[in-house]
């Protein structure tokens, strides 16, 4: 297996091993030829699946993650897991899947975590990846099975099983392309019956209860060593809203006004909001939260 810019990475179109060809990579076994430009490799071979994400929404993302108590907490939730989770962790680089609009990852590599490099299906979310890290970044395909090798010793992914219709099978790719011994750090949104309308235009599949990730995990084949519910002083006024919500007339422009409601950031709310999680995260150090309206979980493939 042959590596481009130090990532183990194979042909989406045969699964045949690629030879790094500057600037970019081509299959050994097919000839497909992938070009790279300003760091990102286009491994694509053309998208077959349904969306998962509206792009548009990267920008908004990036403009509110640095300062919004929800995602600020969601970062400090992931780096406390990695830490309490990965005893070996200062040896481990991280590959992040579905990276989004990079705010998690930079502060991640910010923090000390050593960083392999990222993925994700839209340009969008590269380019705003591009400009706060500077590691090798990977465009995939929509709905394929994820062009990588294996030997890889931590992947993260972040708020992204939601998205993808065959969970199960994206974990056990996954899982295929760790190392013997290697992590994945995940989270997800929580809570089935808080499914509604902002979960429909975020492209939610599905929230899960804790007992149905441990057991899509477990099925693809990993051993949980860490399993929690966060953010929970957020679900009753979730419930709260989501249930005014239903009663509302306006259907998809109604949803989508609250969800800039959502992302607003009010000074006042999200500095009580911040020293709240904080509590939180301070109980998680010594006992799992039963309740929330996230989960995060660190899976170990066995050796």
């Amino acid at each position: 297996m042959s590596h481009w810019r130090g990532l183990s990475l194979v042909c989406p179109r045969c699964r045949g091993e690629l030879a790094a060809q500057p600037p970019g990579a081509a299959c050994r076994q097919c000839d497909a030829e992938y070009a790279e430009q300003e760091g990102v490799l286009e491994l694509v071979a053309g998208g077959r699946g349904a969306p998962g994400f509206d792009p548009h929404f990267f920008s908004t993302l990036r403009e509110v993650e640095d300062r919004h108590f929800w995602f600020v907490g969601r970062r400090q939730v992931v780096l406390s897991a990695l830490r309490r989770a990965v005893p070996d962790l200062a040896s481990r680089r991280l590959f992040d899947v579905g990276c989004g609009s990079g705010g998690l990852l930079a502060y991640l590599s910010r923090s000390g975590i050593a960083v392999a490099g990222a993925c994700d299906v839209y340009p969008e979310s590269l380019r705003l990846v591009r400009a706060q890290v500077d590691v090798p970044l990977v465009r995939v395909d929509e709905g394929r099975r994820l062009p990588l090798g294996r030997g890889y010793d931590l992947f993260g992914l972040f708020d992204v099983l939601e998205h993808i219709d065959d969970d199960v099978g994206a974990l056990r790719v996954l899982r295929e392309s760790l190392a013997p011994g290697g992590a994945l750090v995940l989270t997800v949104p929580a809570h089935p019956r808080l499914y509604d309308e902002m979960d429909e235009i975020a492209f939610h599949r599905r929230r899960y209860e804790r007992a149905g990730l441990r057991r899509a995990l477990e099925e693809s084949g990993f051993e949980v060593r860490l399993l929690s519910h966060f953010m929970s002083p957020l679900v009753p006024i979730l419930v709260l809203m989501r249930s005014a919500g239903r009663r509302l007339h306006g259907g998809r422009s109604r949803a989508l006004e609250r969800r800039r409601v959502e992302f607003r950031v009010v000074p006042g709310v999200n500095a009580l909001m911040r020293g709240v999680l904080a509590l939180e995260r301070a109980a998680m150090a010594h006992a799992t939260v039963p309740f929330g309206s996230s989960l995060v979980a660190v899976a170990f493939r066995g050796r």
